[in-house]
């Protein structure tokens, strides 16, 4: 292509790469853009490839917060999610949109370990959940709509862009806010439930275990008096 000769009028040595498109140096205003230089090559047949790749040796560290509102039947242990909220820092996000239905999507993976996805065996070591029979997975009348706040407060130092993960934020909080919203509605300890899935018949036992525990505590009172 000779656009250096025919718009620039200059060698290639005299010519750098900007931000917004090349230009010549000393010569600011003799410059053109990206997308004039695309429009360009596509008019006289050349096809343009650039190939550039980034590394770095050290990951990237985004943070948030998970809240979970919840409502449990105590007659049947079912645990109903009023409201889900996942305010998360992804150092800078590019495509906001695009983030946001990356956290609420894993907020909705992370949603199936919590409450419903188990790979059971049994005591010869064969699974018992291998099909979609057996194996739980939330649809569309258990996943909440998941408010998401998307912040830009720390941009990473560690790549040009600022950018963080941001899709395993959404799964990996889904358990514990959960199992601590639960044991909140319950008035039971933080340590009351310590192992996913969160099922129905979890919650009951734990009710029934309190139930027994109080029961006992109430004899005892009687009897000393």
């Amino acid at each position: 292509m000779k656009l250096r000769e025919t718009y620039f009028e200059s060698s290639a040595e005299d010519l750098r790469l900007g931000p917004d498109g090349p230009f010549v140096v000393g010569m600011p205003a003799k410059k053109i853009t990206w997308r004039q230089l695309v429009m360009h090559a596509n008019r006289i047949g050349v096809e343009l490839d650039v190939i550039r790749r980034y590394e770095v040796s050290h990951m990237t560290y985004p943070y948030g917060v998970h809240a979970a509102e919840v409502e449990v039947d105590v007659e049947t242990g079912r645990i109903h999610i009023e409201r889900y909220l996942v305010a998360y820092d992804v150092g800078r996000a590019v495509n906001p949109v695009l983030v946001e239905g990356q956290i609420a999507g894993g907020m909705e993976q992370g949603l199936g370990g919590a409450l419903m996805e188990d790979l059971a065996y049994d005591d010869a070591g064969q699974l018992l959940s291998g099909t979609f029979m057996d194996y739980l997975l939330p649809g569309s009348c258990e996943v909440p709509d998941v408010e998401v706040i998307i912040t830009e407060d720390a941009p990473s130092r560690c790549n040009p862009l600022g950018i963080k993960g941001s899709g395993e934020g959404g799964t990996t909080g889904v358990g514990a806010a959960i199992a601590n919203a639960v044991a909140n509605a319950l008035d039971a300890p933080p340590e009351a439930f310590t192992r996913l899935p969160l099922r129905p018949a979890a919650v009951l036992k734990w009710l029934r275990r309190e139930a027994a525990h109080q029961d006992s505590a109430f004899s005892k009172k009687v009897g000393a008096s």
